[in-house]
């Protein structure tokens, strides 16, 4: 069976413990690409690799250009591939008329330093380079009002600001049908006045709305990072290459010729710095025959290639793992959440290594009464390394679940161990917000920034998950003891929420003590993977979660809004689809994520990096110019791909042993690896449209074990390996049970050809 599987799949045996990923750091201006390198023996998979969206080279070149002013030969800057010898692009700006520019689109985010080839230059250049994940925010339109009354015919007015401003821009005084529309000629910072042609038609009055169009270049960087953020301003003084700064996120770059004088540059690109993960690169890989959910899969992969921040770079000798590519370039403890599975199942030992990083930074920051922060390097300044920013009590317990994930992942037992009081310190500090009443009141902010007060559901059952977790952690390298004594305490949290919180007319659980009529998303969804929601009320809590749905993502509900004007989070999408796949709801689970990522991954959406979004507003967009538009917390799908779908997960540490059980919803089939400990697992699956058939290949380690379940129905024949293993709604094998229509089965690490004849 072994032969016969590892051609379709690759070679079974190149595991987590194995993979050998080496980051090659080039210490350039800052520092260059991470090109990471894979064993020889790395399998070919030509179906999955077009998905793959990391640059192919560590330097990238524009995909297409667009220009405003006077600038020849645009195209050169992308068709540099040309026959014969193109010529250069060349922008020039003349005293009172529009500035030239050339904005770059290089069609997804990358990160890294852009560079330009300057053949030939006349006067004394200004260049201004901007860049921008959107092209909406690559530029910012000026809006201020008349600060004194102009007559008819005058050609200067004075205002509040100038900022925004650009020589070339239309500028409208005026709405409606008394508006008129000018060109900007000049303007004066100091005195606030703009100067324009045609002269004024009629009078305008003080405290008139006066805005302009296109705007002035913009970056929609924050500063946050030292060093990083806001406009470049470059001043060469002779032919050859000149450098930008690093910046850390982007699709769009906007080149300006800011002074008079003419440039003319050959050739425009990025050297790309961070991760550049290469098909060879990937130790985990997935693919089905839906392509909008293969995209998910990968977009979340590279989103968190984005994310990761190499040894080196920023004057930071660590791996560290960002929540976003552009903002807020740190650490965050409920983003590792899902950025930390996310890392380990797509690269492997070099992802897990920048999750350990991750977490050495958290416990170094740590207080003496056990808070983790919720971002140990929020507040860089002048410092890049920041400083500890303690958020929440929640996100201080995201920060003890991430370790346990680390863990559970990779099976490094030397290192959990040894941070293992750090944790229990950890859950000491957050079982302080724990009431009389086995509930959990904090009046925490939590991750959509704003607080709930009384005994709070989500605060509950996260604080449930934490005791769980520990238990696990107990069990496996601490105290038994303790572990019944957190799994103690948790039941009689879960006990208390459904006594407490369940409201009969939501039909679901109310959001607090407090607001008991307020539904919320993250509460129930969490209610329904964690095995809060008995088998009789789920569908209740289905359809209640479904009045949430909008055709772009699920909102938060109406007790969480969000002060920044956020309404649909991917971060709690991801729990609803997670909740949904638990209990079986596979088609409601893709239903909400094609609604929630599926625009994300439309190359045809403005918004379109080949990243994932933090959030998004309710008309689908974003509200911000800072609007991360590569987040990890929003990478979900590439987790539950994995494990939902392709359908394995980790039980005990490393893998040593696991679980297949693939949701199928309407896919034809899926197949993946998912990298290990001992090395990889590899399933494949398919299931026939009408469902008279299902067939399961997996190749598992031979030193470890597991359960493989797969959907049976009362009349159903499961053969393993040639062997009836299930008949008559009966199993006869394997230690078979059958519960929720599946069909599970006990078994050593081996290949396994399971067939299911539905009758």
């Amino acid at each position: 069976m072994l032969k016969r599987f590892i051609p379709e799949f690759g070679d079974t045996s190149r595991g987590l413990r194995r993979s050998r990923l080496v980051v090659a750091v080039a210490v350039l201006a800052t520092v260059g690409s991470v090109a990471v390198q894979a064993e020889a023996s790395t399998p070919k998979h030509p179906d999955w690799h077009s998905y793959v969206l990391a640059p192919s080279s560590p330097q990238v070149k524009p995909v297409d250009v667009e220009t405003r002013g006077d600038v020849t030969h645009a195209k050169t800057l992308v068709n540099s591939k040309d026959k014969g010898k193109p010529k250069a692009t060349t922008l020039t700006t003349v005293a009172g008329g529009a500035p030239a520019s050339v904005l770059l689109d290089f069609g997804k985010d990358i990160a890294g330093t852009p560079y330009f080839d300057i053949t030939a230059l006349e006067g004394n250049p200004t260049l201004s380079l901007a860049t921008s994940e959107a092209r909406r925010y690559i530029r910012t339109p000026a809006s201020t009002t008349v600060s004194a009354a102009a007559t008819s015919g005058a050609t200067q007015v004075t205002v509040a600001s100038t900022a925004n401003l650009e020589v070339g821009n239309t500028i409208t005084f005026g709405t409606g049908t008394t508006a008129q529309t000018h060109t900007v000629t000049a303007f004066d910072t100091t005195a606030r006045t703009i100067s324009f042609k045609p002269a004024l038609t009629g009078d305008v009055p003080t405290q008139t709305a006066a805005v302009s169009a296109p705007g002035a270049p913009s970056s929609d960087e924050s500063r946050g990072l030292a060093g990083v953020g806001g406009i470049d301003t470059l001043q060469p003084t002779a032919t050859g290459r000149i450098s930008a700064g690093y910046h850390p996120g982007f699709r769009f770059a906007l080149l300006t010729l800011a002074s008079p004088g003419s440039i003319s540059i050959s050739a425009a690109g990025v050297d790309f710095q961070g991760v550049r993960a290469t098909p060879a690169d990937y130790q985990g890989w997935f693919l089905s025959d839906d392509d909008q959910l293969n995209k998910m899969w990968y977009s979340g992969a590279y989103t968190l290639q984005l994310n990761l921040k190499p040894a080196g770079l920023n004057g930071l000798a660590d791996k560290r793992i960002y929540d976003g590519a552009k903002r807020d370039r740190s650490i965050w403890t409920g983003d590792l959440l899902v950025q930390g599975p996310t890392a380990i199942s797509t690269l492997g030992d070099e992802g897990a290594s920048y999750v350990k990083s991750s977490i050495d930074v958290l416990l170094a920051t740590q207080r003496a009464d056990g808070a983790i922060p919720g971002s140990p390097d929020l507040r860089k300044g002048s410092n890049p390394a920041g400083s500890p920013l303690f958020y929440s009590n929640n996100y201080s317990g995201y920060g003890a679940r991430a370790a346990v994930d680390y863990y559970r992942y990779t099976g490094d037992k030397d290192y959990i161990t040894k941070i293992l009081p750090a944790l229990r310190a950890e859950l000491a500090y957050n079982d302080k917000s724990l009431t009389a009443n086995h509930l959990v009141a904090s009046n925490d902010r939590d991750y959509w920034q704003a607080s709930q007060t009384g005994e709070v559901t989500k605060y509950s059952i996260d604080y449930y998950i934490l005791l769980k977790e520990m238990a696990w952690l107990e069990r496996q390298v601490g105290s038994a003891t303790i572990a019944d004594e957190h799994d103690a305490k948790a039941d009689q949290i879960k006990e208390a929420v459904n006594a407490t919180l369940w409201n009969p007319q939501l039909g679901a659980y109310g959001q607090s003590i407090d607001h008991p009529d307020v539904l919320v998303e993250d509460a129930n969804a969490l209610a329904l993977q964690y095995g809060f929601v008995p088998a009789d009320r789920r569908d209740s809590v289905l359809k209640a979660l479904k009045t949430l749905w909008t055709p772009y993502g699920a909102i938060m509900g109406p007790g969480l809004v969000d002060p920044t004007g956020h309404t649909i989070e991917p971060f709690g999408n991801g729990m609803e689809t997670a909740g949904r796949f638990t209990v079986g709801d596979a088609s409601g689970a893709f239903d909400l994520m094609r609604r929630t990522w599926g625009p994300m991954v439309d190359k045809n959406d403005p918004l379109y990096t080949g990243a994932f979004w933090e959030f998004k507003n309710s008309d689908g967009g974003v509200n911000r110019a800072t609007a991360s538009l590569a987040h990890g917390w929003a990478a979900s799908p590439t987790v539950q791909l994995t494990e939902q779908v392709l359908g394995v997960t980790p039980v005990n540490a490393g893998y040593a042993t696991w679980s297949i059980k693939p949701h199928t919803g309407k896919l034809k089939w899926a197949q993946g690896s998912v990298p290990t400990k001992y090395g990889d697992i590899a399933v494949n699956w398919q299931s026939k449209a009408n469902a008279s058939k299902f067939t399961l290949h997996a190749s598992t380690p031979r030193n470890t074990s597991g359960t493989i379940a797969v959907p049976v129905t009362g009349k159903s024949t499961v053969k393993i390996n040639g062997r009836t293993v299930y008949t008559r709604g009966g199993c006869t094998a394997y230690k078979g049970t059958v519960t929720d229509g599946y069909a599970q089965f006990t078994v050593p690490g081996g290949s396994y050809d399971i067939t299911v004849s539905r009758g």
